[in-house]
């Protein structure tokens, strides 16, 4: 069994956001899946991007604007988004509490992916 928690995984934190990368090649040697908690304040903005695993993201706590390729949605808590691979995503914490998302994605990035994508060491290496 591989256990990984929020204060052991690599991260970033940028535009009111932080991302913990629990899932992925780095941590896990998975090939298949990258599974992210992400954290957001309000009036946090997860800039407009794409790549080519899907993804989905799953809405635990708050609520925002989700744009998946130019369709934008109010989102909340209990909300799960499909993000087709290539489409153009984003979102935007309009609440007033902590935005938290959990988001999976597959195939998994590269291991230089998360190298360049989640930078930081974690909580407890810092």
């Amino acid at each position: 069994m591989i256990r990984v928690t929020r204060g052991s995984s690599p991260r970033y934190r940028r535009d009111d956001i932080e991302s913990f990368l629990l899932i992925s090649r780095k941590t896990t040697c998975s090939r298949n899946l990258a599974v992210t908690l992400v954290e957001m304040q309000p009036g946090g903005l997860q800039h407009r991007h794409s790549h080519e695993p899907e993804q989905m993201y799953y809405i635990l706590q708050g609520s925002g604007i989700m744009t998946v390729d130019g369709s934008e949605e109010e989102v909340a808590a209990g909300d799960c988004v499909f993000i087709p691979s290539g489409s153009t995503h984003g979102l935007v914490n309009t609440g007033a509490v902590l935005l938290r998302y959990l988001s999976a994605a597959s195939p998994s990035f590269s291991a230089e992916e998360c190298d360049e994508l989640w930078p930081l060491p974690p909580l407890g290496e810092t």
